[in-house]
């Protein structure tokens, strides 16, 4: 399991927590430039640097899946789960 940071919505407010992922259960990845425009308005937390960046993990979860916005480019998430190319093409 690879400890993330998340960024989610209670109410109208956006707050962080510690999200838990198993790398063999995320099935896509992408930017998620959505949040990164509303860092820009002031919208999210205000301990967030400017020049952050997001990505939206998608996760099996069986029938469904969830997905989830975390902190972090698309390299570094991609690192932090072990998920190097060489990986990502066994699918």
């Amino acid at each position: 399991m690879i400890k993330l940071t998340e960024i989610y919505k209670i109410h109208s407010e956006y707050r962080l927590r510690e999200l838990y992922v198993n790398p063999q259960h995320v099935v896509a990845m992408r930017e998620d430039e959505r949040v990164a425009t509303m860092l820009g308005e002031g919208v999210l937390p205000e301990n967030l640097d400017h020049r952050q960046d997001f990505t939206k993990l998608y996760i099996d979860r069986g029938h469904t899946g969830i997905d989830v916005t975390v902190i972090g480019d698309l390299d570094f998430i991609r690192e932090k789960l072990g998920l190097t190319s060489k990986s990502l093409l066994k699918g």
